[in-house]
């Protein structure tokens, strides 16, 4: 076992502690554990647990859309019709998503069926309601919090899902000009693509001006500039397919997003005459239920790059990044794609790591200074005011006050909540904030209790908020804390750690453990 998981102090400076024996680093072999996480793009996944077989609603729905696009000379075998009891039960346990889009997917799963059967879908699993409810409310007014194209999209996904269910009729018109104003705006063509359609179900025609912006050029260039679900979107938009978009798209039929696969094949069949080349079968499998199961690929994101990174630096090993790492952080800093929340993710993680990583993460740092911060913490805002706190306590610009509207009541113990925010506040160098909430709390006395209730990552943020305001940390509980940390380490690989004993290593909970043993 190597020295995460063993017992050793060295001299620290505490916080209100004095000098006190802090665990040894963890082990050296972080880095080359770290492939045990790398996903199929190169990036960091958030967990070590395989993704199953089992069906979902995504894959449903883009693997029959994409089972039914015209295969040129290939008949191919008839696609399995929906049972809609398995559909409905697939609907009430796959709840990775909100009721609006689950009903999105259910709807695109069923198109060119009996109209009605998405409806009898719907309530049959409980959902209409709350699906109906919620596309309604967000296309009268959509979540500020949203950039631009996921905004548009989201709006797109609902207004098709209200025309599903034959609610449409009361969207109001102005949501629908507004959505109509909006695709003119956008840049990215895959949003403006599915708006485009969502309109035309309405009798509502628009021209996404900035989208098909040279957009003849782009088509026309390497496999570079757009990235394949982009382009695929782009020659759809623009009713072309020219010699080297269709040799940038054919890999892409085999991609593991089924949404892209879908794309693709309806981009390659844009004008296919007889004498255009067939394409290859489907790759999604549908079951005899006519459900789809996930894919098989194993993709990581920055979000867990992030936490890797930052696992690496507090293990003192940010001079052993990864060289695949390394690659796929310059690659995606010169994509002119990526989109504008990930830019200041990769920003973010190529600053932890002190790598250069190209254009696109150098104008995710200039963002995020411009990162509005909201003046109050609410409920509504809090997951825009942690993103830009957090980012900016990465690139240490300076604390930006806010007023905590989310108090806490007489309880012994802060929540999961209330223990990020704290921690975010002194990260960003807030600390008489941090020291407010978490006043009259043994926060030491938390974190025992999380480690022996199972909880690494609530246990690293009550230590983290206790050093934040400055409690005293006794000696006896950095004895204590290699021995309760233990139990975490992945049995397969120990650098690594997981959420809870004898779980599967992930990303965020190996970050929480090298905090505490920092």
């Amino acid at each position: 076992m190597v020295a995460a998981c063993a017992a050793g102090v060295l001299g620290a400076s505490m916080w209100g502690g004095g000098t006190v024996g802090r665990p040894a680093r963890p082990g050296s072999e972080l880095a080359e554990h770290l492939d045990a996480l790398r996903g199929a793009n190169d990036l960091v996944r958030a967990t070590r647990a395989d993704v199953g077989r089992d069906p979902a609603l995504y894959p449903t729905a883009y693997g029959r859309l994409e089972a039914e696009v015209p295969a040129g000379r290939r008949t191919g075998e008839p696609v399995p019709e929906v049972r809609s009891g398995a559909l409905a039960e697939l609907l009430r346990t796959d709840i990775l998503d909100t009721p609006a889009w689950r009903a999105y997917y259910v709807c695109l799963s069923l198109a060119g069926s009996r109209p009605g059967d998405a409806v009898t879908v719907l309530e049959r699993a409980g959902l209409r309601k709350h699906a109906e409810k919620e596309s309604l409310a967000y296309l009268r007014s959509p979540d500020p919090e949203d950039d631009a194209p996921t905004s548009l999209a989201t709006r797109a996904a609902f207004l098709e899902m209200l025309n599903c269910t034959g609610r449409h009729g009361e969207v109001p018109r102005a949501a629908v000009d507004r959505l109509a104003a909006d695709t003119t705006r956008v840049g990215q063509p895959v949003p403006a693509l599915y708006a485009v359609e969502a309109l035309r179900t309405l009798g509502v025609h628009v021209r996404p001006a900035r989208a098909l912006r040279d957009a003849d050029g782009l088509l026309k260039a390497d496999c570079t500039a757009l990235d394949p679900i982009q382009r695929a979107a782009l020659a759809l938009l623009r009713q072309q397919s020219t010699p080297q978009t269709r040799d940038c798209l054919t890999p892409a039929l085999h991609s593991s997003d089924p949404q892209t696969r879908w794309l693709a094949r309806r981009a390659l069949s844009i004008k296919a005459g007889r004498g255009a080349p067939s394409l290859p079968p489907p790759m999604g499998h549908i079951r005899a239920d006519g459900l789809v199961a996930k894919s098989p690929a194993q993709l990581g994101t920055l979000t867990a790059t992030y936490d890797a990174a930052r696992a690496l630096t507090a293990g003192a090993q940010h001079g052993r990044v990864p060289d695949w790492l390394t690659r796929q952080l310059k690659q995606l800093g010169s994509d002119r794609a990526l989109e504008p929340s990930d830019r200041i993710l990769l920003a973010m993680t190529c600053h932890r790591l002190s790598l250069t990583c190209g254009p696109q993460a150098e104008k995710g740092t200039k963002e995020v200074a411009g990162l509005p911060v909201p003046r109050r913490l609410t409920q509504e805002n809090q997951r825009r005011w942690y993103a830009a706190m957090v980012a900016r306590a990465e690139f240490g610009l300076p604390c930006r006050h806010a007023s905590i509207g989310l108090l806490r009541g007489g309880e012994s113990a802060l929540s999961t909540r209330l223990l990020r925010i704290v921690v975010a506040l002194a990260d960003a160098g807030c600390a008489a904030e941090a020291e407010r909430l978490t006043e009259n709390v043994d926060l030491v006395a938390q974190a025992r209790r999380s480690l022996g209730e199972g909880d690494l990552l609530g246990a690293s943020d009550a230590v983290q908020a206790a050093l934040a305001s400055d409690q005293s940390v006794p000696q006896t509980f950095w004895d204590e804390l290699p021995g309760l940390v233990k139990r975490y380490c992945d049995t397969k690989y120990p650098d690594l750690y997981a959420d809870s004993p004898g779980g599967t290593a992930s990303a965020d909970a190996t970050r929480a453990a090298y905090y505490l043993l920092a």
